[in-house]
Order: structure tokens, then C-alpha cells, then sequence
């Protein structure tokens, strides 16, 4: 009965977060969504290297509360259509630990907030906010890595327009074995037609 209690106290915290990180999405037009369709690009990659279904459910929370953190970033902040100051870029750096924070008194939710907090490092080591290099990042932050960026490249901001899916693919290929664990660069490439129309229907749907 106890361990019952705590499963469901689990869950419904998961929940809460969920809730709160679509919230965030959907403060913003130009990320509206963006939390989901990094975690359909990840687990997409994810069935292609065979993850178990425990390791998928954790990949799955993870991609979804991936900017939990930004939850403490001001909206002027988060909006701004210029350039950040350093104090302010330094304040969205920090969201991947805030994030990780948010969701460490949850036992269950340790090995999501690993991958949480790791989404923002590079394979060449030269990422945040620990600086881990190839296998040391949790293999589920290299695969959001790849999603959130090509995310972030095709989608609308205030001071620029979004790239186009072909733009954006060359930019993830130029970045593989630096920024990008290579394997997971290729795994993306097989899907890329995919995630195209994934990504038109979506904005599609957006407008309508």
C-alpha cells in the first residue's frame, strides 16, 4: 500500500510538472509546442537504437519537461527580441540545473532530471552546465540535444524567422562530433524526411 502511495504522489507530481512546462510553451507563440515535438523527434531516435520501455518513459518525461527550468526566467527575458545582456543570458543559461533541481526530491524522476540538466552540453565538451563530453552525457540528453536544436532552428523567434528544414539539416550535419554525438546525428538524418512533415503539419496546425 505504501509503495502504491508513492507511485501515484509520483505521478501526480509528474503531472503538475507537465502541466507546468506546457504552461511555459504556451506563454510564447514562437515555442508553442516545442516541448512536444522535441520529445516526438527524441523518442523517434530512441526506437531506432532499441531503448527499453523504461528507459523510453524516461526520455519521454524528459523531453517533455526539458525547459521546466525556465519556469524562473522573467517573460521580458524569456521574449526579448534583442540582444540578451550578460546577466540575462547567464540567467537562461542556468535553467538546465534549475530544471534538474525542480525534479530531484523525486526519486523516480533522478534519471529525468539527469538528462534534463545535461540537454545543453556538447560532445566536444565545450557545452553547459558541467562541461561532460561524448559518453559522459546521458544518451537521452544527446538525442534531445539534436531535437531541441533542429526545433529551434525551424521555428519562429521575434528577431528572426525560422530556417527551413533543408537549412536547418545542414547545420546539424556541419555540428556532428562537436556539438552532436555523430550516431545520433545519423540516426536524425534517416528520419529527417519525417520530422518535416511532422514539423509542417504542426505549424499548420498552429495557425489554424
Amino acid at each position: 500500500m505504501r509503495d502504491r502511495r508513492v507511485v501515484n504522489s509520483s505521478r501526480a507530481e509528474v503531472v503538475n510538472f507537465w502541466r507546468a512546462s506546457g504552461a511555459l510553451d504556451a506563454k510564447d507563440r514562437y515555442t508553442r509546442n516545442h516541448s512536444r515535438r522535441v520529445t516526438d523527434c527524441s523518442l523517434a531516435i530512441a526506437a531506432r537504437l532499441g531503448f527499453s520501455e523504461q528507459d523510453r518513459r524516461d526520455l519521454e518525461l524528459a523531453g517533455l519537461l526539458h525547459d521546466i527550468g525556465k519556469i524562473g526566467v522573467p517573460e521580458a527575458v524569456l521574449h526579448k527580441p534583442s540582444r540578451l545582456s550578460d546577466e540575462e543570458f547567464a540567467h537562461i543559461r542556468a535553467h538546465p540545473e534549475r530544471g534538474e533541481a525542480i525534479l530531484k526530491p523525486i526519486a523516480e524522476l533522478r534519471q529525468v532530471g539527469r538528462m534534463v540538466r545535461a540537454h545543453h552540453e556538447r560532445y566536444d565538451g565545450n557545452g553547459y552546465p558541467d562541461r561532460l563530453a561524448k559518453i559522459d552525457i546521458p544518451l537521452g540528453a544527446r538525442i534531445m540535444a539534436v531535437c531541441d536544436t533542429y526545433d529551434a532552428m525551424t521555428s519562429d523567434r521575434p528577431y528572426r524567422n525560422g530556417l527551413p528544414h533543408n537549412a536547418a539539416v545542414k547545420e546539424i550535419l556541419k555540428n556532428s562530433g562537436s556539438q552532436f554525438d555523430p550516431e545520433i546525428v545519423d540516426h536524425f538524418l534517416a528520419l529527417a524526411d519525417n520530422f518535416r512533415a511532422m514539423m509542417e503539419a504542426d505549424r499548420t496546425s498552429s495557425v489554424a
